[in-house]
């Protein structure tokens, strides 16, 4: 039975959203207002079931609104970039609304566009049903405008609409006229053979990357494999081992339990004895005094053995400890590098988004690994896209650290306690809405002062020729245009001096710097010591540029020094790997000391 005034007439269209939202019920139900402990609560009623929590969340936002127009829910869908689903949405006609349920609706955009009555709404979803039925650029007179033509498009809604339409239905849509198609299709064919042609420049140096990356994944399942089997047999031969010393243990209570009856069956004799010996004693010295204290003595014992022979109990029992035989986990996660945030803290960023739709950051002690402050979670659920942090720490009041992942910034605040970070205090949350398609955020980089770190960040993403500048605690500051300059999608990391960027670009031994205002401008470049050096990472510790590079052909790496005025000084670390899982990932520093993160999550310490 349904409840009262319930979704009735939308729960076949829940139904069908929810299978197409597996991985999106968290983000369509925020959308919807949905409290995060009512998000949690549903994923803890349906846990085993990720279509049904989707299912809920449409129930639960649909029941607390009070039978809202459905094309919130339309509204919601394009924010997280499912509009494939709007139509779906708009083609629904409300055909079992109760009576009570007939009252004014205002627009999803609040923007004044009301509805007087049932039949006017169920009109206005007919005639959306029937714009999507009319031919491409074919202008239609409106149903609902007789005096008006289709002639507008709404790429939000994939539909044809008259100018009144337009307006009343798609105010906050993707609108333009139908007569622009024809230029519109031309332009985004152009863009789409530009992205192609990009595709096929990259290609070449990707698929040198992917070779390395089929060696690592190997590595990876090997090292797997091998773990597995060596932590297994060190556990069978710890349970072994266990097995062995509890048995001896049982063995030495048994000889003891049998030395203890043999004991009681002389306490009779031993009683008797002790009597007879009490009666020849004399009682006139001391050293009789002595005689009878000692028989005083045995005699306590003996019946303190006695109660405890007519006391039934067991004191000897084997109990297990809980074990619900799981000795290890495999877990999907991709090492992105660390960050120092504090004297004695690093923190380490981790996309386990393939496993769970997080990215995890695990803050700990550099010197000792195993002094764990916190974990903190980020849910994304934009796999595809890379996730990517800044070389530095941007600061207001506090330390920020700044992630990337799609279209998305993350601005990360620690919580100060006094002593050090003792959790994340929140996290405010970016999108950049105006990136073209295929694109997502590259390089971070927080702008550095000769003294100490500032406010601002610096942000670049693939296919765009605009570099974008903010300040914290999210405020868009300026772009800063690099048309005609280079390609920013060829730069792999960059640090942030003032007004002076030092990008290092891929496949190239020199280091890029230029200084911008509203447009780039290049200066100069800075060298590495020797050839073969390939610069992975750079930051500016305030003082000098720290160079984290690779000796192209050999398993070395470098920490290098720059001037500010980028004169190379010296070579202040040389490492080796074995392998990719011992690659350096990622450069850090606190004041001289400096904290190189590998990629098995070790961290090798010196001082510059």
């Amino acid at each position: 039975m349904e409840e009262s005034g319930g979704p009735s007439d939308n729960r076949p269209m829940f139904k069908q959203l929810s299978k197409e939202l597996p991985r999106k019920w968290r983000d369509i139900g925020r959308e919807l207002g949905l409290t995060e402990g009512e998000i949690e609560a549903i994923d803890l009623n349906f846990a085993a079931n990720v279509e049904e929590k989707g299912f809920q969340v449409l129930l639960t936002w649909h029941r607390k609104s009070g039978n809202p127009p459905m094309d919130e829910v339309a509204k919601a869908l394009h924010k997280i970039g499912r509009k494939d689903l709007v139509s779906s949405i708009l083609l629904m006609e409300p055909d079992a609304i109760a009576d009570d349920e007939i009252e004014t609706k205002q627009d999803v955009d609040g923007q004044g566009t009301s509805y007087n009555s049932v039949t006017d709404a169920g009109d206005q979803m007919t005639h959306t049903f029937q714009d999507s039925k009319k031919p491409d650029n074919e202008s239609q007179t409106c149903t609902k405008h007789p005096q008006m033509q289709q002639d507008q498009y709404c790429d939000t809604c994939d539909v044809t609409s008259c100018g009144a339409c337009a307006f009343e239905s798609h105010r906050q849509h993707e609108v333009f006229p139908v007569s622009e198609i024809p230029e519109r299709l031309a332009e985004k064919k152009k863009m789409i053979v530009a992205q192609l042609e990009t595709v096929k420049s990259e290609y070449r140096g990707a698929e040198h990357s992917y070779e390395k990356r089929k060696e690592l994944q190997k590595k990876s399942y090997d090292q797997a494999l091998n773990g597995i089997e060596e932590w297994s047999t060190k556990l069978e031969g710890q349970v072994q081992e266990q097995k062995n010393k509890l048995v001896n243990m049982v063995r030495e209570r048994k000889k003891l339990h049998l030395q203890e009856e043999s004991k009681i069956g002389r306490l009779i004799d031993d009683a008797s004895s002790l009597k007879e010996a009490i009666q020849t004693i004399p009682i006139d010295h001391v050293s009789d005094w002595r005689k009878i204290k000692s028989i005083e003595s045995k005699s306590t014992e003996i019946s303190r053995d006695v109660r405890n022979m007519g006391e039934i109990r067991a004191d000897f029992l084997f109990e297990p400890v809980p074990n619900n035989g799981v000795f290890g986990k495999l877990k999907m996660s991709a090492f992105i590098g660390g960050e120092m945030i504090h004297p004695t803290q690093m923190v380490h960023v981790h996309d386990e988004r393939p496993a769970n739709g997080t990215i995890v950051l695990i803050c700990f002690n550099p010197i000792d690994p195993t002094g764990e402050y916190w974990r903190y979670s980020i849910m994304n659920s934009d796999v595809f896209a890379p996730v990517v942090m800044s070389n530095e720490l941007a600061r207001a009041g506090v330390y920020h650290l700044i992630l990337g992942a799609g279209c998305t910034i993350f601005i990360v605040k620690p919580h100060d306690s006094g002593p050090c970070y003792d959790s994340v205090d929140s996290v405010l949350s970016l999108t950049i809405d105006d990136l073209p398609p295929e694109s997502w955020i590259t390089c971070i980089a927080s702008r550095q002062l000769p003294t100490q770190a500032d406010n601002k960040f610096a942000v670049l993403t693939r296919n765009s020729t605009v570099l974008r500048v903010y300040k914290l605690p999210g405020e868009a500051v300026s772009l800063i245009d690099m048309s005609g300059h280079y390609i920013l999608g060829d730069v792999t990391n960059m640090g942030y001096l003032k007004d002076t960027f030092a990008c290092i670009i891929r496949d190239s031994d020199d280091i890029t710097l230029f200084t911008a205002g509203d447009t780039s401008k290049q200066c100069w470049f800075m060298k590495p010591p020797s050839d073969g050096m390939i610069p992975v990472r750079i930051s500016h510790t305030g003082s000098f540029w720290l160079v984290l590079s690779i000796k192209k052909d050999t398993k070395q790496w470098n920490a290098l020094i720059y001037e500010t005025t980028r004169e190379f000084r010296n070579i202040c670390y040389e490492g080796t790997y074995d392998d990719l899982q011992d690659i350096p990932v990622s450069i850090s520093n606190w004041k001289a000391d400096v904290f190189v993160s590998l990629a098995n999550q070790r961290v090798v310490k010196f001082t510059c």
